[in-house]
């Protein structure tokens, strides 16, 4: 990598793709780096000066959020800076990889290298897998310094998403596989439980929850699971299931401007 900084952009629903940039964060800050964190529901802007671009990003639908493809269809001309990109995942991310190397290559970019991170599960924890998921943590904060060491010796790869790719990018731009997926995991207010205290509504990130007296749900629901996450008393789930609350890092944490 060339240059002297990076603005790393990252959205995490739960934490978990938050502890991965900050890993990555961290290797590029031990070889000499000035890394930013940078929150990219907050907006996107073209680096500037002598510094290169990161984005980090949740799997979803083999994808990522339609709200994030949109930040970064609006990032101006890369103008030959360096880019790279990681994401996390339950399980496969292959309607991410290529088409997000495409869109920085179209906008100019030298795309550098991109890599994935399996990370515990936020879905329909019946119960949570203490041991299991600190196990996958250590394996991704691990592997995200050992990318950032391959990023600082220009030996990072970018690997292709498999033909299904664009398939899957595809599907993830449409409403469909959203509203199946907010059909799957509706969500619900226990009031009895509510403190009113407006953190879901602050904290979503496609403007979903309206706060009233109680919170409101409207359509455009993505299901990234922050508002369960982070709600403090757990008054939000779904529907007439019972699951565990996960989180991977604590709400002040994830709002804190000192990442």
């Amino acid at each position: 990598m060339k240059e002297s900084s990076v603005d790393l952009y990252f959205f995490s629903g739960t934490g978990n793709t938050l502890l991965a940039a900050r890993a990555v964060a961290e290797g590029l800050r031990a070889g000499g780096k000035s890394v930013r964190l940078l929150r990219l529901e907050k907006g996107i802007s073209a680096p500037k000066g002598d510094t290169a671009l990161g984005v980090a990003v949740t799997t979803a639908c083999f994808s990522t959020y339609p709200f994030v493809w949109e930040a970064l269809e609006q990032l101006p001309s890369g103008e030959g800076r360096s880019a790279f990109a990681i994401s996390t995942m339950g399980g496969y991310s292959g309607g991410l990889r290529s088409p997000l190397r495409k869109l920085l290559d179209k906008k100019g970019y030298r795309t550098l290298g991109y890599a994935e991170f399996v990370m515990p599960s936020n879905y329909a924890n019946k119960s949570i897998p203490q041991e299991a998921n600190r196990g996958k943590i250590q394996k991704c904060e691990a592997k995200a310094r050992e990318f950032a060491l391959a990023l600082l010796e220009d030996r990072a790869t970018w690997r292709s998403g498999g033909p299904f790719s664009p398939f899957f990018n595809w599907m993830a731009r449409k409403k469909a596989p959203w509203r199946m997926m907010k059909r799957s995991f509706p969500l619900e207010i226990d009031k009895s439980r509510c403190i009113q205290c407006g953190k879901c509504a602050r904290l979503c990130p496609a403007k979903n929850i309206v706060m009233e007296e109680y919170p409101r749900f409207l359509d455009h629901c993505v299901v990234c699971q922050r508002c369960i996450a982070f709600c403090p008393p757990a008054a939000i789930g779904v529907h007439g299931k019972k699951y565990e609350q996960y989180r991977a890092v604590e709400y002040d944490t994830l709002v804190s401007d000192k990442l």
